[in-house]
């Protein structure tokens, strides 16, 4: 990985002063809904109108919601031009080397302010939620 992501994350971290996930998006002004969605999507970012939003399944426990705000965080900032979706890899525009990087910038936001054990995020990023 060319990106330092944990020296991002600790700079985000320490700009914004709080590790939730909530409190980075609200600083960074997106806006997170909440949504019905099918089991196999947890989330995804949209901007809509100059203005971006996370939509996260409203089904998922709270940890979870945290890991995949978190984890679309990662691709606001990390990713800011990437705009294609990715249903369990399933869209030929999906390049893994993107949702490594998201996952990990999640794992790491996630292991400043989250009690889960971070294998516990590992695997929910990378299985999907069942």
């Amino acid at each position: 990985m060319v990106r330092n992501i944990p020296l991002r994350v600790r700079n985000l971290v320490n700009l914004v002063g709080s590790s939730n996930p909530y409190d980075i998006a609200e600083y960074l002004n997106i806006k997170i809904k909440t949504e019905d969605m099918p089991k196999h999507v947890n989330g995804f970012w949209k901007q809509i109108l100059k203005r971006k939003f996370i939509f996260v399944n409203k089904d998922l426990c709270e940890w979870q919601q945290k890991a995949v705000i978190a984890h679309e965080l990662g691709h606001i900032m990390l990713h800011p031009y990437y705009c294609h979706f990715c249903i369990d890899c399933r869209s030929y525009y999906c390049t893994q080397k993107y949702e490594d990087e998201a996952d990990f910038f999640s794992v790491e936001l996630c292991s400043y302010s989250m009690d889960s054990e971070e294998v516990f995020i590992k695997l929910f990023l990378k299985e999907g939620w069942k």
